[in-house]
């Protein structure tokens, strides 16, 4: 799988976590549901996107590295 599919897998994943978290949200309304959320759930999509970005850019050297070489 290159680098570019890793990355449209892992939008594609965090987009169905975060639809699940809130289905999820609707029945678990307490306070813990509230920290897991704060702590885990809603920085996900920051650090999606930072690690999309970095397998594009690590496609990108992975390409120019194989250009080098021939």
């Amino acid at each position: 799988m290159s680098a570019i599919a890793a990355a449209a897998n892992l939008d594609s994943s965090t987009r169905d976590l975060m639809l699940s978290w809130a289905r999820t949200r609707e029945q678990w309304r307490d306070a813990k549901a509230v920290h897991f959320g704060q702590t885990f759930v809603e920085p996900l999509p920051d650090l999606a996107i930072q690690a999309r970005d970095a397998m594009t850019h690590l496609e990108s050297l992975l390409k120019k590295i194989k250009h080098d070489c021939e």
